[in-house]
């Protein structure tokens, strides 16, 4: 969903994210050597479930459109803006423009919200615990934020793993969190405390264990990492219908 999708499933109102409208760059944030935040001023106010998406397009001068569905990092509380977090997929069509070309001031066809599932909020008074991989932490950031901003007294703990300390995201929030826990699978930097390598069942058991009570899990990421998540999780006890997943690649 991070990187992008061909198509969308529309699973909000009709007619309340069907229509595109064209919103302008205000803002570009790097967050790793390949991933750019940016914010998008928008026509109207933005209200969308964190973990949720949109989708972008983009049209070339000869009349080509290409589109991609890609994650809000942020809860939509209102406002005119939209933030999205996108990386620059490697012989892609959208996101290498995105994140090589685009520029403030430049304007892109965006609609949406779409997608119920894997999305929370503060009436949900479960635990929740998040695992994440690479750029399957955006929806994670949306949620993480959207939790902490509500005041919500539900437990919510997080799993990142990421190949290099250059590579985490958001720094600012998940790596100064006691309820944030990052483990870089390759070389570490020589003064990193944190975890190391892919996540185990024994990494994840153990999180699971730290819980008051069963968690609702959330987890994001290329296909072979949700599976193998997924996997995990149920052999920590955890039932499969407690388990939302969202996968790209």
């Amino acid at each position: 969903m991070i990187r992008g999708k061909r198509s969308a499933i529309v699973t909000t109102s009709p007619g309340s994210n069907n229509d595109w409208f064209v919103a302008t760059v205000v803002s570009i944030s790097p967050e790793s050597p390949l991933v750019k935040t940016f914010v998008f001023e928008t026509p109207h106010p933005i209200n969308n479930i964190a973990g949720q998406h949109y989708e972008l397009r983009l049209t070339a001068e000869n009349g080509y459109q290409a589109a991609r569905l890609y994650s809000s990092a942020t809860e939509g509380k209102g406002e005119k803006k939209l933030t999205l977090t996108i990386m620059d997929v490697k012989n892609g069509e959208v996101s290498p423009y995105i994140t090589e070309d685009l520029k403030i001031g430049d304007k892109v066809e965006i609609r949406g919200p779409f997608g119920k599932f894997f999305t929370w909020t503060p009436d949900e008074t479960r635990p929740v615990l998040l695992v994440g991989g690479g750029s399957g932490v955006v929806p994670m950031h949306a949620i993480f934020t959207a939790h902490a901003e509500s005041g919500s007294t539900a437990e919510m703990k997080m799993l990142y793993s990421s190949h290099t300390y250059e590579d985490v995201l958001y720094k600012d929030v998940f790596l100064h969190s006691p309820d944030v826990a990052v483990t870089i699978t390759r070389e570490p930097p020589k003064d990193w405390d944190g975890l190391t390598g892919r996540v185990t069942k024994d990494m994840l058991k153990s999180i699971v264990d730290s819980f008051d009570a069963q968690p609702i899990c959330y987890v994001c990421g290329m296909s072979l990492f949700v599976d193998a998540i997924t996997e995990a999780l149920q052999a920590a006890g955890i039932p499969a219908d407690v388990i939302k997943t969202e996968r790209f690649g």
